[in-house]
């Protein structure tokens, strides 16, 4: 066994090749598994494996589209001699012919074999005797050490176990502090009966209520931190006109039937309670008109929407029909809009606005193109803008 084992040593360490045999007389058990059933060339590896002639590497692989060393090629013959497989493989004198050819081609990596296995022989019989003299040698230092130094530490300690036996106790410390009452003992006989009374027992006052439901708002979340009630604003929009008198500006020569206007606004939500007022004007380049109203306004608080309704009285300033000069007209105005607060002093708003004009002396008004300066009409508007709450 020994001699196998340096066999595999010297091939795996010279040679790179990573099959050991296992034994010098009898082929291990060996299963190649990327050999697999049906493969053309499974029963000829299956003969060379039983004859003991291939192992496979350590993975349990065969390899078969690597190229064969010489050295792999004389490790084959080298077990040839070992194993006796030539008398014991049925080897035609065919294949006895072609074994000596190979035999011959690397007769030179055969020798070099042998002489490496006598080497490690040489070199493992060596070490062997210096193994087997130094395990003399560690034997021969228990035999006379072990029983003196077991004694000197077992009566050591029995002396370490004595002198802490013997230590005086010291003195008392300090009390620690009083410890947790104990439990109630037992009530003691009921007293005797005394004189009928009537006792009036309070009601409990009920508890606060402390369920918490999970996923509704809280109040305080909802509630802005700001309640200012003065806003100022901005807003762009549009406000229809009579196909008749349709808008024009000097950028666009084309005829519409609504005028774009910007405007801003001041005011508050609260004069009297939920009664605020506010005042606005707005710019339409069409026709040059200027639209400035006065509103009274009601508003409603829910959480962050605040819808409004108002009403209220303008004046329009725009080009006159019968002038080259502006000419002003009166309208009565009804509003209703929607705050929603962004933050506690940001709200963004739409709007909607229904004039009624008194008179149209203007185009700005949008109404029919007639001279009549007492031509009364009804014409909507809506904008959109930011109001910012101070």
């Amino acid at each position: 066994m020994r001699k196998s084992l340096i066999l595999v040593s010297t091939l795996a360490l010279s040679l790179g090749v990573a099959g050991a045999q296992t034994s010098t007389t009898t082929p291990a058990q060996v299963t190649l598994s990327d050999v697999p059933a049906g493969h053309w060339a499974k029963d000829a590896v299956d003969r060379i494996v039983q004859c003991g002639l291939i192992q496979g590497f350590p993975d349990g692989t065969f390899r078969g589209n690597e190229n064969l060393t010489r050295y792999q090629a004389a490790l084959i013959f080298y077990r040839l001699l070992e194993t006796s497989a030539l008398s014991t493989c049925n080897l035609s004198q065919e294949d006895m012919t072609v074994i000596a050819n190979g035999m011959q081609e690397v007769s030179t990596e055969l020798a070099a074999i042998a002489g490496r296995v006598t080497d490690l022989e040489k070199l493992s019989a060596e070490q062997q005797a210096r193994i087997d003299a130094l395990e003399a040698k560690i034997n021969e230092m228990g035999d006379n050490t072990a029983g003196a130094d077991t004694a000197a530490l077992t009566a050591r300690i029995d002396a370490l176990e004595a002198a802490v036996q013997n230590i005086p106790a010291g003195p008392a410390g300090p009390a620690g502090p009083a410890g947790p009452a104990g439990p109630a003992g037992p009530a003691g006989p009921a007293g005797p009966a005394g004189t009928s009374a009537t006792v009036t027992t309070p009601a409990p006052t009920p508890a606060p209520a402390t369920t918490v439901v999970i996923g509704e708002p809280n109040v305080a979340d909802v509630t802005m931190a700001n309640n200012s009630t003065l806003y100022a604003g901005v807003s762009v929009g549009a406000k229809t006109t009579d196909q008749s008198s349709p808008c024009t500006t000097s950028k666009n020569t084309k005829d519409v039937n609504y005028c774009v206007a910007g405007g801003a606004m001041i005011g508050s939500t609260s004069v009297i309670g939920p009664v605020g007022a506010r005042v606005a004007a707005e710019y339409q380049p069409g026709y040059n008109a200027i639209h400035a109203d006065v509103n009274a306004t009601y508003n409603i608080s829910a959480g962050n929407l605040h819808p409004y309704v108002g009403v209220g009285l303008g004046l329009t300033s725009s080009k006159s029909r019968t002038a080259t000069t502006n000419a002003t007209d009166t309208y009565v105005n009804g509003l209703v809009g929607l705050d929603f607060r962004i933050t506690d002093s940001i709200a963004a708003y739409v709007e909607g606005n229904g004039r009624y004009y008194l008179s149209n002396k203007g185009y700005g008004t949008g109404l029919s193109n007639t001279a009549a300066a007492n031509a009364k009409g009804f014409n909507v508007a809506a904008k959109a803008g930011l109001k910012f709450y101070f």
